[in-house]
């Protein structure tokens, strides 16, 4: 192994070939994603035909109703499966900024705490400047909890924003 290689490149590239998503940076601080915040949902997905998939698990301090998933870590849960599969319908390109435009949510039954979810993202289509998804919540029976569509909006990159005209 080459030592001037950093070793989190290596992990990252494996999980790659075993098709995870690993969105490991260490400056990612992400709410939804980074495994590094420890207040987070340390979300991690793996690469399906067309789609993105993860397991979670919700603690129960992430509840609304006793035993129940409050319905905004939900609304997460989903907007975060989305946008990560948006961008790796794409190959995630490191150009390539999206934000959440609109997201619309149908909750169905009770989304449980205590046991395990799966979530899944999905890539409809693009219009110009515009990238549409669906994501949905199951249990392990595969019956449908929650549902999103969302639309979300290329932006010019976090630096370009930041320079004075």
């Amino acid at each position: 192994m080459d030592e001037r290689r950093n070793p989190d490149d290596a992990r990252a590239e494996a999980a790659e070939r075993d098709g995870v998503i690993l969105l490991d940076a260490p400056d990612n601080g992400c709410f939804g994603c980074s495994p590094h915040n420890t207040r987070g949902l340390r979300l991690v997905w793996r690469q399906g035909e067309g789609e993105v998939r993860a397991f979670y698990t919700a603690e129960s301090h992430f509840r609304g109703a006793p035993g129940v998933v409050h319905g905004g870590i939900q609304a997460t849960l989903l907007d975060e499966t989305i946008g990560v599969a948006l961008h790796r319908a794409f190959g995630d390109p490191e150009d390539l900024f999206l934000v959440t435009a609109d997201f619309e949510l149908r909750y169905r039954r009770p989304v449980p705490t205590g046991r395990q979810i799966e979530l899944v993202g999905r890539f409809e289509r693009r219009e110009g400047r515009s990238y549409f998804g669906s994501g949905s919540i199951v249990d392990r029976t595969g019956a449908l909890l929650t549902s999103a569509t969302a639309r979300w909006v290329a932006v010019p990159a976090p630096e370009a924003r930041a320079r004075p005209a």
